[in-house]
């Protein structure tokens, strides 16, 4: 905890010092969540004292660095909240009594997305924005439908009418959104979003290229090298995870490695599915057998928590000796995939990302091994 409230107070500062407003998440934690929040609520059932010598040590270290908000967690986390089940998003006790009481945040506290699993398979949306903002909130997310954006206000604006307390919280909110507002340098001078993207193109390539990291180096396997080779490439399809996280939503993922490696093959997976559902698309999906020379790179989706990859990457593995794994969303999917003999870390799954993993895996970029910012220890 302590290397990460380095990190993130670092982050903080130097987003802060240019003018952005950095945003600390997920409170009071998540690491330690056993399943994915977009599909379902993960309990962590820690006691407080536990969580204050871990989970809440970078939250600390954030507010003391003046981090200008903070995002909550839909986890119970029993230790805090006696109702059974209640998201920490949804929690007065969590978000009033924890992080504003006692460990004094001032600045503006708001919701993760109020349209994932573990909100929705309890909760009417609507229902879940009125609790969250009574538990404290001060910015509802809801990021998808517009319907429900309606009936949030509606249902807030409804009650303000009818409740004194509301009235209450949203004084306390537009003050804390005013202070927030009056934190942006207005020394900047106007640009439009296409002007800020290009000038940043060269230092978003630089990053991400620096941040790919390969655990385990196999020379047959990179640079890639395709033509005359049978390729395939084992791809998520990422929207049907979340509706959060749209990026792929179109299946740009294998467009661009069908542009990058037009003599590979690929299959897409859904990363909820079963070992032996991954392995039928394969096969459905692939017009070659998979065998010993046959090059095979598996792009994992939170295989951590997904266990259906880690037995698929296992049985892919078994059949031929050049097998790579690219985490493409958390770098800890690599601590299940002791068999493969490359395996690699993109710390992402954007597009900037993707290009920096290419450019390696085409040659255009040396293969970095150190520098890991996690302990890789057994892995």
């Amino acid at each position: 905890p302590e290397l990460v409230a380095s990190y993130g107070c670092a982050a903080i500062k130097g987003l802060q010092k240019a003018g952005v407003l950095a945003c600390a998440k997920h409170f009071p934690g998540k690491g330690h969540a056993q399943v994915d929040s977009h599909l379902t609520l993960p309990v962590i059932p820690y006691s407080a004292e536990h969580l204050e010598s871990f989970e809440l040590i970078p939250f600390k270290r954030a507010i003391e660095a003046e981090v200008a908000a903070i995002m909550t967690s839909h986890v119970f986390f029993p230790a805090y909240e006696k109702a059974k089940d209640l998201p920490a998003t949804l929690s007065k006790s969590v978000l009033t009594g924890l992080l504003r009481d006692k460990l004094g945040f001032k600045g503006i506290l708001v919701t993760d997305d109020l349209e994932m699993g573990a909100i929705t398979e309890s909760f009417g949306i609507a229902q879940a924005a009125s609790m969250s903002f009574h538990a404290g909130a001060d910015l509802l997310l809801i990021c998808h439908k517009l319907e429900q954006q309606r009936l949030a206000a509606e249902t807030i604006l409804h009650e303000l009418g009818n409740n004194p307390e509301t009235g209450r919280r949203l004084g306390e909110s537009l003050e804390r959104i005013a202070a927030a507002r009056q934190k942006l340098s207005n020394d900047q001078p106007a640009l439009t979003i296409a002007e800020l993207k290009n000038g940043h193109v060269s230092l978003i390539e630089k990053v991400h290229e620096q941040s790919v990291k390969f655990l385990r180096l196999d020379p047959q396997m990179v640079p890639l090298k395709t033509a005359g080779q049978k390729t395939l490439f084992v791809l998520p399809q990422i929207s049907s995870l979340v509706q959060v996280e749209e990026e792929h939503q179109q299946g740009s993922l294998k467009v661009v490695i069908n542009k990058e490696f037009p003599d590979a093959e690929t299959s897409v997976y859904d990363p909820k599915s079963s070992s032996e559902d991954i392995m039928k698309q394969i096969n459905k999906d692939c017009s070659f057998a998979i065998e010993n020379n046959t090059q095979v790179v598996f792009f994992s989706y939170n295989a951590h928590i997904f266990k259906g990859q880690q037995t698929a990457i296992d049985l892919l593995s078994s059949k031929t000796g050049r097998f790579a794994v690219v985490a493409l969303r958390n770098p800890y999917d690599l601590a299940f995939c002791k068999k493969a003999g490359t395996c690699v870390a993109t710390f992402g799954f954007r597009t900037p990302a993707i290009n920096a993993l290419l450019k390696v895996l085409n040659g255009k970029s040396p293969a970095i091994t150190s520098g890991w910012p996690i302990s890789t220890t057994d892995w």
